[in-house]
């Protein structure tokens, strides 16, 4: 009887084991949900890379993730960029993702691995200036036709506290779009990017404040 135990006892601990090793973090397939970057290398798993979400955390992001919003509704594959859009998107300013881009403590932001998906999406960023007479730039880029990109262009425009635009997007280059506004007051402003009715690209947004 004793015996017996024993060995139910070591079998139920290698279940536990085969559990645990069953659920770890560094599991190649982890879905597409970001999740926190490690403190040392690795600090993500195979294939995943390691970004800012914006509000100044570092998370684990696939490049095969879920679609967007309401999905590419294609072949194409979006970047999942839901901690981004939150519940009800970013397509406009009253929903705008609130970043911590200020020009005081905080002057440049990227975010990568974010899309303009489905087709007619909008993507829109809250940044905040400290010191009047400052410069906003925003700048997107994108890849060439391929996995992970279409090769359509993502547009970028900067918008005042009302939702004018004050800066049009133009190019900037090669796979790239530039905004840019001289010389603003301090306020509330608003990034927001966009590509054409029939298109949905992945692609990259760097926003920088000069004081």
């Amino acid at each position: 009887m004793r015996s017996f135990t024993l060995v139910s006892t070591l079998a139920a601990s290698l279940t536990a084991l085969a559990s645990i090793t069953a659920c770890s973090p560094y599991d190649p397939d982890l879905g597409g949900v970001p999740y926190r970057c490690a403190a040392a290398e690795p600090r993500c798993p195979e294939d995943y890379t390691c970004e800012d979400n914006g509000a100044g955390v570092q998370v684990c992001v696939s490049p095969n993730g879920p679609g967007p919003d309401a999905g590419s509704g294609s072949g194409f594959q979006c970047q999942d960029d839901s901690m981004l859009e939150g519940p009800t998107g970013n397509d406009t300013t009253a929903s705008a993702f609130m970043t911590n881009l200020n020009g005081s403590n905080r002057l440049t932001i990227t975010f990568a691995g974010i899309a303009i998906c489905p087709e007619g999406d909008r993507d829109t960023y809250l940044i905040s200036v400290a010191t009047a007479m400052s410069d906003i730039e925003a700048i997107t880029t994108w890849a060439a036709p391929g996995p992970g990109a279409s090769g359509q262009p993502v547009s970028v425009t900067i918008l005042n506290m009302g939702g004018a635009t004050i800066a049009p997007s133009t190019s900037a280059g090669e796979m790239s779009q530039r905004a840019f506004a001289a010389n603003v007051p301090a306020g509330t402003y608003y990034i927001q990017t966009y590509a054409a009715a029939t298109a949905k690209n992945n692609y990259s947004l760097k926003m920088t404040i000069t004081p």
